[in-house]
């Protein structure tokens, strides 16, 4: 119960978040659409982006959280001295990285975006670009650590909404800017390390106010510090494979016609919001909490805290792939298709989703199976399933462009590189499962989970056959008034997930009505407990 409450807490600043990332990927849309400049600037802003995912919040959370729980329950003031100690290196490491990051930034694009080494103005163009954006780095860094200080405290909301932040500087940034002459890439990409600034001050403030101080000191030593860095390569691994993905994704992509960057870069942003509001959610609260359920001893608790994020992870992840999968291409008319946006970008983001969204349960299970292992100090197991999964998509990347330009389909050869990215998370996401189940971690009944499967697999196909009987019934309208497009969209959307909502509840695989009927009693008893205090 409390990891769905804490959940709940999560998933609710991060949808605030993730509401105004949608306006931001819409206006960026509007201002760049796809080509050259939007090309260049999805390149810049994904180096930070996802070097945070993999070091910030990514890597060094799996590799953190674990020991500085285990002091945490020993003692907060021990707890405190070695998150200082782990801050001041932190502060000189990622300071050096960025620094070596801007002189190095051509040579990094070549490893990143090497297609465009034959192409002087774009390949300029992103550097430029990237150079700009990569102090992001630094400072999300240090936002994550503070996050990670809080959210072992049991307090999830401050670092939830922290990427709110930055998506309202990358707004003001494009609404303000060009107006003073500045084209809208930079104007955006200026945007993205004031954001960081932002997200540091709001963080540091959070932190004072739970009364959490810390102190620098230059290169202090620890005995866990060893530990740490020691656990922080598996740890990289294990949990970065979709970032690591993605820039696979891009490098193949970069060989692609201009344009395939955006596409995937915009159907990857979508994709990445059910992600979020349920696979991260739940695993940033799940890595503390069962941290600290196995550091007591307590396997039974921890499998039965896991096995509940984990139903319910799946049952909502496979809901939200039938939608988005149903209706990839009017979402993206609706949503993309406007400003320099061409209707044809708009079918190639959405041919890409679709192939991205079919991988969402495998990519939601790994997100659950992966903090098991760390939280269970056992970093090597979700290394080597991310390193079979990042291979396969790799040979598959390269075997689908190689297929698309024999056959002279070389426009629609990003919709391979999703494809491709899908099957490596589900190799990824079984091998998991099958190391955690076969090493004891916890005690998995497997059985049980293959039954709810296939009662997912029936509500899929049912609600799949709903959404394409709407569309047969009343047709999607390209050339329609927006607002009509929309109305059909909200509808058919509502039609198809209440067809899903309902099969859960009904199947039992999802309890909706029991679990807001015990959030009501637990804010019952807490109202009931204040005013009992007052009273006293």
């Amino acid at each position: 119960m409390a990891i769905l409450k804490n959940s709940l807490i999560v998933s609710v600043w991060t949808s605030v978040s993730r509401g105004l990332g949608f306006a931001r990927d819409l206006l960026i849309a509007n201002k760049l659409g796809a080509g050259l400049a939007s090309d260049a600037f999805f390149v810049a802003l994904m180096l930070p982006n996802l070097l945070r995912r993999l070091f910030a919040e990514g890597a060094f959370n799996v590799a953190f959280i674990p020991i500085l729980a285990r002091h945490k329950a020993a003692s907060e003031a021990e707890a405190l001295h070695f998150a200082s100690v782990v801050l001041s290196w932190l502060t000189v490491i990622v300071s050096a990285v960025v620094v070596v990051g801007i002189l190095c930034m051509p040579q990094l694009m070549l490893i990143l975006a090497g297609g465009w080494a034959d192409q002087p103005e774009k390949f300029n163009y992103a550097v430029e670009l990237a150079r700009i954006t990569f102090p992001y780095l630094g400072l999300i860094t240090i936002a994550s650590f503070l996050g990670a200080l809080c959210n072992t405290w049991g307090k999830f909301a401050a670092y939830a909404m922290v990427p709110a932040l930055l998506n309202l500087s990358i707004i003001g940034a494009l609404f303000v800017l060009p107006w003073g002459g500045a084209h809208p890439a930079e104007a955006a990409a200026w945007a993205v390390p004031l954001g960081g600034v932002l997200q540091v001050a709001y963080m540091a403030w959070s932190a004072r106010r739970l009364g959490l101080r810390l102190t620098f000191g230059w290169l202090p030593q620890h005995e866990d510090l060893h530990k740490l860095l020691l656990r922080l390569g598996p740890a990289l691994l294990g949990v970065g494979v979709l970032q690591l993905a993605v820039i696979v994704d891009t490098v193949v992509a970069s060989y692609l016609p201009d344009g395939a960057v955006s596409y995937l870069q915009n159907a990857n942003r979508f994709y990445q919001a059910p992600l979020a509001l349920i696979g991260i959610a739940v695993a940033t609260v799940l890595l503390p909490h069962l941290a600290v359920l196995l550091g007591k001893g307590a396997k039974a608790d921890a499998t039965q805290s896991f096995t509940a994020a984990l139903s319910a992870c799946l049952a909502i992840a496979c809901g939200s792939m039938v939608l988005f999968f149903c209706l990839a291409a009017p979402l993206m008319d609706v949503l993309l298709r406007h400003g320099a946006m061409t209707p044809f970008a708009a079918q190639m983001i959405a041919y890409a989703m679709m192939g991205y969204v079919a991988g969402l349960p495998g990519y939601i299970l790994t997100k659950i199976t992966a903090p098991a292992f760390f939280a269970a100090e056992d970093p090597l197991s979700p290394v080597k399933a991310s390193a079979a999964g990042l291979g396969v998509n790799l040979a598959l990347n390269i075997i689908f462009v190689l297929v698309a330009f024999r056959l002279g389909l070389e426009a629609y050869a990003h919709i391979g590189i999703a494809v491709a990215t899908a099957v490596g998370g589900y190799v990824n996401a079984g091998l998991q499962w099958y190391w955690l189940s076969r090493k004891g971690v916890l005690a998995l009944n497997t059985r049980h989970l293959l039954r709810e499967l296939r009662t997912m697999a029936l509500l899929v196909l049912a609600t799949g056959a709903v959404l394409v009987l709407w569309q047969w019934l009343l047709p999607y309208q390209r050339e329609a008034l927006w607002l009509y497009r929309a109305a059909w969209l909200v509808a058919a959307g509502a039609l198809g997930g209440a067809v899903f909502l309902v099969g859960l509840e009904y199947s039992g695989l999802l309890k909706l009505r029991s679990f807001l009927k015990a959030l009501r009693q637990r804010k019952r008893v807490k109202l009931a407990g204040a005013d009992s205090a007052t009273a006293d």
